[in-house]
């Protein structure tokens, strides 16, 4: 048994023996106690440095939280004995691979704890609750985690990427995060988007001039910020956002034909069901049209071709037809255009647009207007998107959800960078 319980517990023969395993009941739950005894013949002097064989005293047993065995929570009792060194006439409690110094918890509870932290569907509490300590042991282990973590970014990539996204700071309802979308790494959160703190944040870097590309939505402090502290990067609008911008002109056909049309009608409940507004908004080429789906029509339901149920939406109505067709236009353009022809395949859309006589396609096109310098540099390398960045987003919203929020933003920021890298990264960036 004695063998079994060590390589369990990953501890060396020679330096370690079991004295007895024991099962005791604590406020009405079976724990696993094991008792180890240090059985090292030697030990070097933390002084001199010299080993030493002189045993002085043995201590009363040390009690560690252990992880679960079998089920079980577990603890281990160890019994650990003072050497004197009669060089330097000191005496020293001999180490051991357990737990650090005047510590209760043992180390391989704390590696598990720092797992779990990397988890961004697992609470603090959930953590706390699953390795049997209190919710501060798991913050006092994030914070020591990181304690050597950054508190401003010193340096940046040549590409980066920023964006917004919802929490509770003294400064507002919106936080800021940066990336590194080629890399795909998050580079840093802070408590507020305005100019003015970025501009202040941003000051403090020492390479701004080697930063190429700045990407982001369509928000015109980051334009701003960008022109300001980066001279020579160019400022690149995220193809997400204004490809949202142009379907939004689809959407506001199709919302007002559906007030026009009124609830009781066929054609609202045509325009309304949510699988026909996706056949709307997805791209022409990525659909089989030639294949099969259910409606239902005339209270049963019936297969239909994907084809023939776009035909019967857009003969609702010519703006909703011509709507389809300049959005599949600007998404032919999106996939097909290169740097060098895109500016002008959009000038080319937005005459369209206009032409069009469309009011929510002209709103749209002006949109794509006022942006098209920075919208045309998204066509420089298909990897300048901020694709990372709003998957970053989704993951945090999981996280302030699970937790139900953070009062301490520093302490949060911590948390995000932590699971969002994969793991600690201490020293400057």
């Amino acid at each position: 048994m004695n063998q079994a319980v060590l390589d369990l517990l990953s501890l060396e023969t020679k330096k370690y023996k079991v004295e007895k395993v024991e099962n005791q009941i604590i406020n009405n739950k079976t724990i696993k106690i094991i008792t180890v005894k240090c059985i090292s013949k030697k030990h070097r002097c933390p002084k001199c440095n010299k080993y030493t064989s002189s045993i002085h005293d043995t201590l009363k047993p040390s009690r560690l939280k252990f992880l679960d065995i079998a089920g079980y929570e577990s603890k281990i009792f160890i019994i650990k004995r003072r050497f004197i060194c009669h060089k330097c006439n000191i005496k020293f409690t001999e180490p051991t691979v357990f737990n650090n110094k005047k510590c209760n918890i043992s180390n391989k509870v704390k590696q598990k704890i720092r797992k779990d932290l990397l988890q961004y569907n697992l609470s603090l509490k959930y953590i706390a609750e699953s390795n049997h300590v209190t919710d501060d042991l798991v913050r006092k282990e994030l914070l020591s985690a990181m304690k050597d973590y950054p508190s401003h970014l010193i340096k940046l990539p040549e590409v980066i990427s920023m964006d917004e996204f919802k929490a509770d700071t003294s400064y507002g309802k919106y936080a800021f995060i940066i990336n590194n979308p080629i890399k795909k790494k998050a580079l840093d959160v802070l408590p507020c988007r305005r100019k003015e703190y970025l501009i202040n944040y941003f000051t403090r870097v020492t390479n701004r001039k080697s930063v190429k590309y700045v990407i982001s939505d369509m928000y015109e402090p980051y334009l701003l910020t960008t022109q300001i502290m980066f001279s020579k990067a160019k400022f690149v609008v995220d193809r997400f956002h204004y490809i949202k911008a142009v379907m939004k002109g689809l959407d506001d056909i199709r919302k007002r034909l559906q007030n026009e049309y009124g609830p009781k009608s066929k054609k609202y409940k045509l325009l309304k069901n949510k699988k026909n507004v996706s056949l709307l908004r997805n791209y022409y080429n990525d659909i089989n049209w030639y294949t099969y789906t259910k409606r239902y029509k005339n209270g049963h339901m019936v297969e239909m071709l994907r084809i023939d149920l776009l035909d019967q939406i857009l003969n609702i109505s010519n703006d909703l037809k011509r709507g389809y067709q300049l959005k599949e236009l600007f998404l032919d353009i999106v996939n097909h255009s290169t740097y060098e022809t895109a500016k002008v395949d959009l000038l080319a859309w937005i005459d369209l647009c206009k032409e069009s006589k469309i009011e929510e396609f002209i709103e749209a096109s002006k949109t794509i207007e006022n942006w098209l310098p920075y919208i045309v540099n998204s066509f420089i390398d298909e990897r300048f998107t901020n694709g990372f960045t709003e998957g970053l987003n989704n993951k945090i919203k999981v996280i302030k959800r699970v937790g139900f929020g953070y009062k301490n933003f520093n302490f949060f920021r911590l948390r995000l960078m932590y699971i969002l890298n994969g793991k600690m990264r201490g020293g400057k960036k």
